[in-house]
């Protein structure tokens, strides 16, 4: 009997050890010393996130670099490979936010090599963030969690050229990616993985610009959820999704697996 109660208790501990582990990957914005520490001069974060309601909420964090600001806007991303993935935006910044230092220095050169790749719809500002025609891709490779400790992205807009629309080689090559990917709210394919993008750049399908470094557009910081599985998601957070003109999502599945990892810590599938 003791021993049947010992193993209870040693379960009921783990597990909840192994709850609040899940809990620590929910997005908090960071503190001013840690950004000055990751090369980042916090005054300078254009529409940096505050405690204000649907966007986040006062919370107490989980770690000392993290400041009691607690994402609630959750938005989701294909990664370089397909995958989804969950974050939230923290704010904007030109390239004089960097620190002139060191530090600085590396999280530029990190910066200019971790693309949030954005494709705006057609007929609206090209480098723009208001009107999306799909979800974004964040390219993970090259370390991110490890490397990028601040969820630093450098904003890339993909639009497609005329060549793409109009000749039968670029008609062909969208064709092929809309049976395999689906299709955008202009109709044209989803793009949902870094080599399909790149691949139709190489062929002169799709433009890649970005705004100017002085442009506090030009840099993003926008964390992503390590594990939203058993916690990582917290019931009061909700999802920005691509939607159809019927207030239905474009990438249905985005929609099942946040609620689902919401009410029942886990994935869908």
């Amino acid at each position: 009997m003791k021993n049947t109660t010992l193993l209870a208790m040693i379960v009921l501990v783990a597990a909840s050890g192994m709850a609040r582990a899940d809990i620590q990957d929910r997005l908090f914005d960071f503190t001013d010393t840690y950004y000055r520490q990751n090369g980042i001069d916090p005054l300078l974060i254009a529409g940096r996130r505050q405690a204000v309601p649907p966007q986040a909420v006062a919370d107490t964090p989980n770690f000392p670099f993290q400041r009691g600001v607690r994402a609630l806007l959750t938005l989701p991303a294909y990664d370089d490979s397909g995958h989804e993935v969950f974050f939230t935006v923290m704010g904007g910044f030109a390239a004089n936010a960097f620190v002139p230092d060191s530090s600085g220095a590396r999280t530029k050169q990190t910066a200019d090599s971790t693309f949030e790749y954005v494709f705006p719809k057609q007929g609206t500002n090209p480098i723009g963030l208001g009107a999306a025609r799909q979800s974004v891709v964040l390219d993970l490779r090259h370390g991110f969690f490890s490397n990028d400790k601040l969820g630093i992205w450098t904003h890339v807009w993909v639009n497609y050229t005329p060549a793409a629309l109009t000749t039968t080689e670029g008609q062909s090559a969208l064709a092929d990616l809309a049976r395999r990917n689906g299709t955008d709210l202009d109709g044209t394919p989803l793009l949902t993985r870094v080599n399909d993008i790149d691949d139709l750049f190489k062929k002169g399908f799709v433009t890649k610009t970005q705004r100017p470094l002085s442009d506090p557009l030009h840099y993003s910081i926008c964390p992503v959820i390590k594990d939203p599985r058993h916690g990582g998601i917290a019931p009061d957070q909700f999802l920005n999704f691509t939607r159809k003109a019927d207030g239905t999502p474009l990438e249905p599945q985005f929609l099942a697996d946040f609620l689902s990892l919401q009410t029942t810590g886990d994935f869908t599938h």
